[in-house]
């Protein structure tokens, strides 16, 4: 199964978890919505491929050819090599010279090389739990690991800790493992590979350790409780349930600078 018809397939996957967080109507409004490629997810699905399905790389990605698209030369050679490229994502050759380079540094580091290796990659999972089909698609499985390659401006440890919350990677590692486990699949690891995005990109490998999980847990439940009741009650409401009037107050460091001194 390709990553395009994992997405179009049923189920409830983390990305899922992260609009109904927001707010259920966020959900639903992205749901009934055409999806985007953006530029940042396009470089991310090619740098997975070409690091985790390196075989599989030119028959999903294509580099366009340096021509002059202003010429009517360039626009015969453009056009002849849309015509050799359906069905394949474009990237630019400046972001293949990159994600070369990453993938060369994935490959010398001695902890992150042995962990994306002899292992299955980009596979996709489905578990029915009786009212909701719960679905995930790891990067990659090694033995009792769950290994996720991510991609970040800084691997620092003070950096990526707060990445990593602000983008709920604790929602990711608990839902992963959860649905593994559901399908009777003995892992019980998540490990996290970050790898920075301009050079030297810099490595860090992150273990989610129990606290972590188990706050992934509770914000994972939590918005599939939601899911759940929204879908049985077919009301996709916004931020507010009851609708509500808020008092609009200072944020607290505000507060802090503007009264404390």
């Amino acid at each position: 199964m390709t990553n395009k018809e994992y997405h179009n397939t049923e189920g409830v996957s983390k990305s899922d978890l992260d609009l109904i967080h927001k707010s259920p109507l966020h959900y639903i409004a992205a749901k009934s919505s055409p999806s985007t490629q953006t530029e940042s997810l396009l470089f991310g699905s090619a740098l997975h491929k070409f690091v985790l399905e390196n075989n599989e790389f030119s028959s999903e990605f294509t580099t366009a050819p340096l021509c002059d698209r202003r010429t009517k030369e360039g626009k015969a050679i453009y056009a002849d090599f849309l015509e050799k490229s359906v069905g394949k994502e474009v990237i630019t050759s400046e972001h293949l010279e990159k994600i070369q380079l990453m993938a060369e540094a994935i490959h010398k580091h001695p902890i992150a090389s042995k962990l994306l290796t002899d292992g299955q990659a980009e596979q996709s999972y489905f578990y029915d739990d009786g009212e909701t089909v719960l679905k995930c698609r790891p990067d990659y499985i090694k033995g009792r690991y769950c290994i996720d390659l991510k991609t970040t401006q800084s691997a620092k440890p003070e950096d990526f800790i707060k990445s990593a919350y602000k983008y709920r990677y604790h929602v990711q590692a608990y839902w992963y493992l959860k649905v593994l486990k559901a399908l009777g699949k003995d892992i019980d690891n998540f490990i996290f590979v970050a790898v920075e995005k301009e050079p030297p990109y810099a490595i860090c490998v992150y273990f989610a350790s129990e606290e972590f999980l188990r706050l992934g847990e509770i914000e994972a439940e939590a918005d599939l409780n939601e899911y759940k009741k929204c879908c049985k009650s077919g009301i996709w409401y916004g931020y507010d349930e009851v609708p509500e009037v808020h008092s609009l107050d200072l944020p607290q460091w505000v507060r802090k600078e503007v009264y404390d001194e």
